[in-house]
């Protein structure tokens, strides 16, 4: 007489079944997730101002025309609809010279992640869109 497997297979799938519904649901997998820690709204001071370098034509125009940035807690950033745009700081600012000590220029995009630490003043800069100049400055403020 040949021996009957199926029945013996289908009592283990379903003893598997079982055992699975109550041990996936005890495990909580789905809900694990990293959650980080908010850091609390007294300690985040810095902020963020942004320019707008705008071409047109073989023109250019920045919005707003003076960045005013309070020392130790605002950053800038600059943007353009241009392809390229680089930021140089003028000779004769007041010490050091350029406020940001960590200006970085990509493609359309120029930005600093460290307010600046510097006495209060106006530092001027040229900024370049695809090779068309402009002269704006930025005032930090005590």
């Amino acid at each position: 007489m040949p021996k009957n497997t199926h029945s013996t297979r289908s009592r283990w799938f379903w003893t598997f079944v079982l055992v699975s519904s109550l041990v996936f649901p005890a495990l909580n997998l789905g809900a694990q997730t990293a959650q980080p820690t908010p850091a609390p709204v007294d300690t985040l001071k810095t902020k963020v101002k942004v320019v707008e370098v705008t071409k047109t034509g073989t023109t250019i125009s920045v919005n707003p025309v003076k960045v005013k940035l309070k020392r130790k807690q605002e950053i800038v950033v600059w943007v353009t609809n241009g392809l390229a745009m680089k930021i140089d700081f003028k000779p004769g600012n007041p010490a050091p010279g350029n406020p940001f000590t960590d200006l970085a220029c990509k493609g359309r995009f120029c930005g600093v992640l460290t307010p600046p630490d510097v006495a209060p003043g106006v530092f001027n800069y040229k900024v370049s869109v695809d090779g068309v100049v402009l002269d704006p400055n930025v005032e930090v403020i005590p």
